[in-house]
């Protein structure tokens, strides 16, 4: 288990080598980051966050609010409407900062989050899928 490490922590700890490369051909835009209550539960930090941050004209906007999904949580149908409530001020810091897009490190969490802006979309206005931020460094690269 201590050969495991996140890949996002993975490529945080090598930024400084020259095997990292920084030649981004694009920058995604404004990027609204959630940040995971696994990754603060496992002191891994925000590294995915710290590596959007790289990229040349991004300013991420971080969300630290837990999103209400733990787990399974959040699919099990006597507890959804809770963990929506619980993703409120998740949701509503992401609409508010009006991203071209929203990333977390945790899928679930990015569905959750895409479930609340569904929901609250009456004038049916596009949202941003969400992007994990490994796949916002591969739009960078132009990959």
């Amino acid at each position: 288990s201590e050969a495991v490490v996140d890949p996002s922590e993975f490529l945080w700890s090598i930024r400084r080598e020259e095997r990292f490369n920084e030649d981004f051909k694009s920058t995604p835009g404004n990027v609204s980051y959630h940040a995971p209550c696994h990754l603060r539960a496992q002191a891994v930090g925000f590294k995915g966050r710290d590596l959007i941050r790289k990229i040349p004209g991004v300013t991420p906007s971080t969300t630290m609010e837990c999103c209400g999904h733990d787990g399974t949580y959040a699919v099990k149908s006597e507890f959804h409407a809770t963990s929506m409530k619980i993703c409120r001020p998740v949701v509503s810091k992401v609409k508010n900062f009006e991203p071209d897009y929203y990333a977390s490190d945790c899928p679930m969490a990015g569905h959750q989050i895409e479930n609340g802006l569904k929901s609250g979309n009456k004038n049916q206005e596009p949202i941003p899928e969400p992007t994990h931020p490994l796949s916002l460094l591969r739009q960078a690269y132009g990959l």
